[in-house]
């Protein structure tokens, strides 16, 4: 499962999706090259799928700053070395409303110039640390926050965001950031651009011994092969850690957290939807409550609200933060999102009770009518629990604020929801939101602590 969200959070850094699964797999084949004992490896391995657990958090402010979308920003950043003045200097010249009018290119770079380095050193701590916070929500409370914490220090001492250098680095952030720099510097030129990025940043970015272990790991015949093979979660079994009584996460103990964690970096991605998924998924389950269902149902169709936008991690913030109407293309764009959402839950096609959250997650833009997105699916081919979170959705839209407009009133966006009861959104649902509403039993929430109590 961990495995499987990783790759939401590669499509938010501009990376193709099992980047981080395969920066794991160089992660282990390094402590098992180095001989190292298992329970580091045990932390190693979640450590670096989770690495960049923080990477919505700025996001909004990438694309601001640059005037670009975040993703692509994201992604050129990976192959520059930022700690050089003059890369940094043509990094941010290149990715400064590229494409745009020359007036306004030139405003974005002077714009950048007065933020000076302190600006970069922002944005990787806001993502260091949201990312640290987030998983030890998860239940680490040790070397994997940290690890992820200090991702972009450098043993030089010019990394972010608290300036470390060498042993004072964690032993784990070593790792996962050579690790990420490998995979990041193979994916674009494969193994010799990768020997080359470690050799050229060696006692500068990475630890050397580190280095020198890699340097002598990738001489091995077949080494960058195998590196290729891993694009599934189970081509991690291999150098998975062996599970063991109290272990953080577990599929009974660990699903809820876990959902809304990621529900939480979603939502962080866009100041304009932070905390929707969270009240999507508390709508819903009370929306299934009402509705009679039972409670194993009930709890299926909340983790398909929390996890119902995961694809929005791989739209641009140009368009999440647009002000105005969107265009044609940009809307299109936004209707990918589902598309993405059940591209990233498909590993678990199989896993029972796991395949009806994806599905159902996944098809909450479906319509009765088949005029919905991504599938046009229609009728009874719909996931019943999707056309829960579907109405669950319309509702907390039409109530919250955004960038083109107010937040209605509960009983005005009932009032526009109901003609499509029946005919797009499932009428027993929305009739059960009109009976909540009525009663006052279905209140706004912006901050919605409740849903622990409608999950738990």
């Amino acid at each position: 499962m961990i495995a499987t969200l990783s790759r939401a959070l590669d499509l938010t850094e501009g990376e193709p999706l099992g980047h981080s699964m395969r920066a794991c797999w160089i992660g282990m084949q390094l402590a098992a090259e180095l001989g190292w004992d298992d329970d580091i490896r045990r932390q190693l391995f979640y450590a670096i799928l989770l690495k960049d657990a923080g990477c919505s958090a700025n996001a909004h402010q990438v694309s601001s700053w640059f005037g670009t979308d975040d993703r692509r920003a994201k992604r050129d950043l990976k192959m520059v070395n930022w700690s050089r003045l003059h890369e940094a200097v043509r990094y941010a010249v290149r990715n400064a409303a590229p494409g745009g009018p020359a007036v306004r290119r030139v405003r974005q770079i002077v714009a950048l110039g007065r933020r000076g380095v302190g600006a970069a050193r922002e944005l990787v701590r806001e993502r260091c640390t949201v990312g640290a916070d987030l998983v030890r929500r998860l239940g680490w409370d040790d070397l994997v926050p940290e690890a992820v914490l200090n991702l972009d220090e450098h043993w030089d001492g010019s990394g972010y965001p608290l300036g470390r250098s060498g042993l004072d680095i964690p032993l784990l952030a070593r790792v996962a950031n050579l690790a990420q720099q490998v995979e990041i510097a193979w994916s674009r030129g494969g193994g010799p651009a990768a020997c080359d990025v470690v050799r050229a940043r060696r006692r500068t970015w990475f630890d050397p011994e580190l280095a020198d272990a890699f340097l002598t790991m990738a001489r091995a015949p077949g080494f960058f092969d195998a590196l290729g093979a891993i694009r599934d979660p189970e081509d991690l079994a291999p150098v998975a850690p062996a599970a063991r009584d109290g272990d953080v996460l577990s599929v009974e103990s660990g699903l809820v957290p876990m959902a809304e964690v990621f529900a939480e970096i979603v939502d962080r991605k866009s100041p304009w939807t932070v905390h929707h998924s969270e009240r999507t998924a508390l709508y819903a389950g009370r929306l299934a409550e009402a509705m009679g269902w039972e409670p194993v149902t009930v709890r299926e169709t909340v983790l398909a609200g929390f996890y119902h936008d995961l694809g929005k991690l791989g739209v641009s913030n140009v368009i999440l933060d647009k002000p105005g109407r969107l265009t044609d293309e940009e809307f299109r764009a936004v209707q990918t999102h589902p598309a993405l959402t059940a591209d990233i839950l498909s590993p678990l096609a199989g896993v029972d009770p796991l395949n009806r959250v994806a599905a159902a997650a996944a098809a909450h833009h479906e319509r009765l009518d088949g005029s919905g997105y991504h599938r046009g699916t229609s009728g009874r081919d719909i996931p019943p629990s999707a056309t829960v979170v579907a109405v669950a959705d319309v509702f907390d839209a039409l109530t919250s604020e955004r960038p083109y407009k107010a937040g209605m009133a509960p009983d005005d966006a009932l009032a526009l929801m109901m003609p499509d009861a029946g005919r797009q959104l499932a009428g027993d649902a929305v009739a059960a939101l009109a009976e909540l509403v009525r009663s006052g039993a279905m209140p706004l929430v912006q901050a919605p602590q409740e849903v622990a109590g409608v999950l738990r």
